[in-house]
């Protein structure tokens, strides 16, 4: 009966018990809520029961409906409050089955020998237990709520070491490229000069030759002009003529050695040339220091070969928690030996 009664005090929309329900000109009645949401949804003004269009916006409450459906929740309410075996008020409790049961059922053959005690008293002590657990999990939630916010804290923090550490990895790089493009400028200037040098040289020479040329070509004409000339013209011109010819002259001379490009001077060895000269610009520390083990009141260098006290630093607090200390990471075995300033 009564589930057939609950069945009668539900809206068709929501299918629920009803909730200010209002009446449409159809008769049929709906939740306020639940006629905002159709009408809201489908743009119209038609009931949802049986699609009858409703032009009056202000429709009247359905006070007499809304009533019973108070009451009925008030009476399914005071019901949990009944035993539903004997209808009698819950009053007591079994503390073997663990459960609330009313004066008759105490002495029911189900509950023979068993222990009972008054619903206020185990309430009370119920509680108390309840209580305790509460700020049980109330310090649990704290601690989450720590662990969480500190999990956040870190999540921002490593945004902030990315940003950090990419600076720094793009500033050494830099100054690494600015020496490797001196570098190489130097050594291509070296190349350029010794270019220039043995060109001029060897222009010198072809000069030279050159001009010892022109003389033994005219000196190699006029004698054949001579061999075609008569003989008067020939007797007058030929001891001259035999005299700068029998003239004695140093064999030409080949280039000497090295007059190349010096090839292995310039790349022989080149990277490990460069590399043995870039060592006077790096600096090497046997031990770095680790952030993220620092004291907030501790300040490290920037490439984590220092650290100096100064101004609080806002990083996340350290699971290592060391006070006014850093914790160090050796990079080489066997004993190192370093001044400490005070």
């Amino acid at each position: 009966m009564a589930s057939h009664v609950e069945a009668s005090l539900e809206c068709p929309a929501c299918l629920e018990i009803f909730k200010d329900p209002v009446m449409l000109p159809c008769t049929h009645s709906i939740c306020k809520g639940c006629l905002q949401e159709w009408r809201k949804e489908k743009g119209g003004h038609s009931c949802p029961v049986c699609r009858t269009e409703v032009n009056s916006m202000d429709l009247p409450m359905n006070l007499s409906l809304r009533n019973v459906c108070e009451a009925f929740s008030q009476a399914s309410i005071e019901l949990k409050d009944i035993c539903s075996t004997h209808k009698e008020k819950l009053k007591l409790f079994c503390l073997e089955h663990q459960e609330l049961v009313c004066l008759v059922c105490k002495d029911s053959e189900i509950h023979v020998n068993h222990k009972f005690r008054p619903i206020d008293e185990v309430a009370k002590g119920n509680k108390e237990k309840l209580q305790k657990a509460l700020l049980d999990t109330k310090k649990r939630l704290k601690d989450y709520t720590e662990v969480r916010d500190n999990c956040n804290k870190y999540s921002d923090y490593i945004t902030f070491q990315r940003k950090k550490v990419k600076r720094k990895i793009k500033k050494d790089f830099e100054k690494l490229r600015h020496f490797l493009l001196v570098e190489e400028q130097v050594r291509l200037s070296a190349v350029s000069k010794e270019v220039r040098n043995k060109t001029r040289l060897i222009k010198e020479k072809i000069k030279a030759l050159s001009t010892d040329m022109a003389t033994l070509s005219d000196m190699i004409r006029t004698a054949e002009e001579q061999l075609m000339s008569d003989d008067l013209s020939l007797m007058k011109n030929f001891q001259t003529l035999m005299t700068r010819m029998q003239k004695p002259s140093d064999k030409p001379k080949r280039l000497p050695r090295g007059s190349l490009l010096n090839e292995a001077k310039h790349v022989g060895n080149l990277k490990f040339t460069a590399w043995e000269k870039m060592k006077e610009i790096v600096a090497y520390s046997p031990v770095i220091l680790d952030p993220t083990s620092a004291s907030v009141k501790l300040s490290l260098s920037e490439d984590l070969t220092s650290v100096s006290a100064g101004e609080k630093q806002q990083r996340p607090q350290s699971p290592v928690k060391l006070e006014d200390a850093v914790c160090g990471s050796a990079l080489t075995s066997g004993m190192n030996i370093w001044d400490v300033e005070c």
